[in-house]
């Protein structure tokens, strides 16, 4: 087994996908207007718009797009959104250069730049994602 891709699911697709592309600097392939597109980085970091289910669900005939235990699992009421459980690692080699870009483009909160040395010197900075998930940024230098 392999890992395919680690996806967010979102309500605010539009503003999250806006906010990938700025954040790398590249389009995502689309695979589903308004629904799917990934960012390949080797693994795959994908974005998923529920909303686009649950209007589908919601306003058309269901056979051809879901079963009916995808439309059971969809309707569970799984509580509030936590997105504080994981962290989304991407590595550059000028961590100074890519904290600035970032800061300049002013899109979201962001961390001062931390560093810590256990086994190695590491250097980081956290910015996070309209769904308040936390992307950490890293280098083993400045």
């Amino acid at each position: 087994m392999e890992l395919y891709s680690t996806y967010i699911e979102t309500d605010k697709f539009d503003e999250v996908v806006e906010f990938y592309e700025k954040i790398f600097q590249t389009k995502g392939n689309i695979y589903t207007k308004n629904r799917w597109i990934e960012f390949d980085f080797e693994n795959k970091l994908a974005i998923y718009n529920r909303l686009y289910d649950e209007k589908k669900i919601k306003n058309e005939n269901l056979k051809d797009c879901y079963n009916d235990e995808y439309i059971k699992n969809f309707n569970i009421d799984r509580g509030e959104k936590k997105n504080n459980i994981v962290t989304f690692n991407f590595y550059t080699s000028n961590l100074k250069e890519e904290y600035e870009r970032i800061k300049k483009i002013n899109i979201c909160n962001m961390s001062e730049i931390m560093y810590v040395n256990i086994t190695e010197p590491y250097y980081y900075f956290n910015i996070f994602d309209p769904e308040g998930n936390t992307i950490e940024i890293c280098s083993n230098s400045l």
